[in-house]
């Protein structure tokens, strides 16, 4: 939001920065701190990630690296950035239970966070510009903008990044989806580092059905159940397939497993956001482009497609051994553009090859 920028003391102004933190509150939103918009030694360490090529085809990530930063590149007056989150930690337990079907990762319950932090932080300060005394510019960015998102996390002091890659509150833990807000207001920074992180643990490391932490603090996104259910939009390797059985999109594992998240407090989806229910594998391996408008529309799992959802669903009826599974892949041949075709013969590979084992 553009607008003229006016002078103001920076300790009135920080003091007021306590009213914008409970205008977010009131919106379901939780207020993490505000630092500068460098990323500094976090950018290094994820261009050195980068060579490595552990974003595999993931090739947007390469893009916009001046954004990635500084935030100066999304909005060039800002000084200060407000980090923000919204927790949705689910009540699942880890193993699940036998008779438990495969999951959506808790992220995508309810309707797309995008747009429900963004209008949501909006609303925030709108309120809060009420109380302030000067006029100022500003953006309200959560995943909008190729930003670091995790540096600017860390930077507040109120969590750090661990072994499994996410952002973990020292309160709250790992289920926080994060936003900020770019403002050209100068407010005093208080940059510090965590005083805990994740020591000689490595639960998410050992409970990563496909390795995908096997080194610390590092995610080979070409081994990671997200990475092959949300983003890759061809046939999904059968080795990957086991963990597919129990994460038909994206995957919590890692986070489930994580000892601050069994210990965290006031970290449940605010009772303001609903949470949705889907349908059944078959009626998801089966559904139409009409059906899938109709019960996927506006929430994240949009982000694999028609296909990549229909994909990822016949595997993990084969995986579970779905009654079925028969009656699905009849359906799915006569619709069976790219990859459903690809998938329904390794299903048929699949299945010879556990007929065999018997």
């Amino acid at each position: 939001m553009a607008g003229e920028i006016a002078e103001i003391d920076t300790k009135v102004l920080s003091d007021q920065l306590k009213f914008l933190s409970e205008f977010l509150q009131k919106q379901g939103l939780s207020f993490l701190g505000v630092v500068s918009p460098e990323t500094h030694e976090d950018f290094e360490k994820y261009q050195a990630w980068l060579v490595t090529g552990n974003h595999g085809e993931l090739k947007y990530l390469e893009q916009n690296q001046k954004c990635r930063r500084s935030a100066k590149e999304a909005l060039s007056s800002v000084q200060s950035v407000i980090v923000f989150g919204l927790s949705y930690a689910p009540e699942d337990a880890w193993p699940a239970p036998a008779y438990e079907r495969a999951r959506v990762a808790a992220y995508a319950r309810f309707n797309d966070y995008h747009s429900l932090m963004k209008s949501s932080a909006q609303r925030a300060v709108t309120e809060w510009k009420k109380f302030c005394k000067a006029t100022f510019e500003y953006r309200v960015v959560v995943d909008t903008v190729p930003l670091l998102e995790r540096a600017f996390a860390r930077k507040t002091g109120v969590g750090f990044v661990g072994k499994n890659t996410c952002f973990i509150h020292e309160e709250r833990g790992s289920f926080l989806l994060l936003g900020e807000i770019l403002m050209s207001l100068p407010f005093s920074l208080k940059e510090k580092n965590s005083n805990v992180n994740c020591g000689t643990c490595t639960l998410c490391q050992v409970e990563c059905p496909t390795g995908a932490l096997d080194q610390d603090y590092q995610i080979d996104s070409r081994k990671c159940l997200s990475y092959w259910t949300i983003e890759q939009r061809g046939p999904i390797p059968e080795e990957f397939w086991p963990g597919i059985g129990k994460y038909w999109f994206g995957c919590d594992i890692c986070q489930l497993v994580c000892p601050f998240n069994k210990s965290a407090k006031d970290n449940e989806l605010p009772e303001l956001v609903k949470p949705k229910t889907y349908p059944s594998l078959f009626e998801v391996a089966t559904m139409s482009e009409e059906e899938y408008e109709k019960i996927f529309g506006g929430t994240p799992l949009t982000r694999a497609k028609r296909n990549g959802l229909r994909r990822n669903a016949l595997i993990a009826m084969a995986v579970n051994r779905d009654p079925l599974l028969e009656k699905a892949i009849l359906y799915s041949r006569q619709d069976a553009d790219y990859p459903i075709s690809s998938t329904l013969d390794q299903i048929e590979r699949f299945c010879s090859l556990n007929a065999a084992k018997k």
